[in-house]
């Protein structure tokens, strides 16, 4: 884990989704959440976890994640774990993504307005969960 602690250039972001009750992780949890630390200059994803019961499981979505553009990447991202992730909570972690890209746009637009345009853009426009 890196020193995410300097000031203005990391953020935390969360995205969350139902979390479906037929796997291990949802007889644990109600909520499936995906965790996310950007670099704010460049959207990078310089860490990632999210709620899945197995080691395995959270270090394969985390090898899918982790150094792609956040903004610039996602629909990769989506067609990877669609095509690469066969676990049953496939379309939560999808969904969370979506979520924590929402949030994310969100907090773009709120704090840099000039660049809230350019994100749109770049993930073709308005995403839902």
């Amino acid at each position: 884990m890196g020193d995410w602690m300097e000031r203005n250039k990391y953020l935390y972001i969360c995205g969350n989704s139902k979390c479906p009750e037929n796997c291990a992780a949802g007889s644990i949890y109600d909520i499936f959440a995906v965790e996310l630390i950007l670099e704010i200059e460049t959207d990078i994803i310089r860490d990632a976890s999210c709620v899945l019961v197995t080691e395995l499981g959270r270090d394969f979505i985390k090898s899918l994640l982790v150094n792609r553009v956040f903004t610039r990447d996602f629909n990769a991202i989506i067609a990877d774990i669609s095509n690469y992730y066969l676990g049953v909570p496939q379309k939560a972690v999808i969904s969370a993504l979506k979520d924590a890209l929402n949030k994310y746009k969100l907090h773009k637009k709120n704090t840099t307005p000039n660049k809230s345009n350019d994100l749109l853009a770049q993930v073709g426009g308005s995403v839902s969960a």
